[in-house]
């Protein structure tokens, strides 16, 4: 088709040469390059705002996760409670301890919501919960055993974070009960 138009120009070239355009044409085509000059330059403060302001609330995100990873986290915390045999503990029971607290508290809750879904679920869950449970106290036994404590409690403090993640993450699928 483009050939075609082409064609024709080409065919009928001296009657499109001798004609002018209308009056105020070129008027009319000065007034909408403005306002497309316009729109552009309105258009790039937008775009550079927006991004600034994308990159501050990041920043701030960043920060304040750095934050509370240097004032929350087991390692900064100094003190060492003592044991019920009256030892103190080493930095990787009390990691455990730490961590473990956690994980338990979102069992709980979960076990508090199951009441409240059917039978089959209630099953399925549980016997999930058993194994991660299960799972979590080898992996724990098998730190204990290893040399190098940093190492240890690293895979440990990993290995918690991904168990307590899953078990949000099951909370947050099972809604919130008011009676919980």
């Amino acid at each position: 088709m483009k050939d075609n138009r082409k064609k024709y120009i080409e065919d009928n070239r001296p009657f499109f040469d001798d004609k002018e355009p209308d009056a105020g044409h070129f008027e009319r085509f000065e007034a909408l390059l403005a306002k497309q000059d316009e729109k552009k330059k309105q258009s790039k403060p937008a775009r550079k705002v927006r991004l600034f302001s994308l990159i501050s609330v990041a920043a701030s995100v960043a920060i304040l996760i750095a934050v509370s990873v240097k004032f929350l986290a087991p390692g900064s915390i100094d003190v060492l409670p003592t044991q019920e045999n009256g030892g103190v503990q080493t930095e990787l029971e009390a990691t455990n301890e730490y961590y473990n607290q956690q994980m338990q508290e979102q069992i709980a809750d979960i076990m508090c919501k199951l009441a409240y879904t059917d039978t089959e679920n209630q099953a399925q869950l549980t016997a999930d919960l058993q194994k991660l449970v299960d799972s979590n106290t080898a992996f724990v036994e098998e730190m204990k055993k290893s040399d190098n404590q940093e190492v240890a409690i690293h895979y440990l403090v990993k290995h918690y974070k991904t168990n307590i993640q899953v078990l949000e993450n099951i909370n947050e699928k099972l809604g919130k009960y008011t009676k919980c």
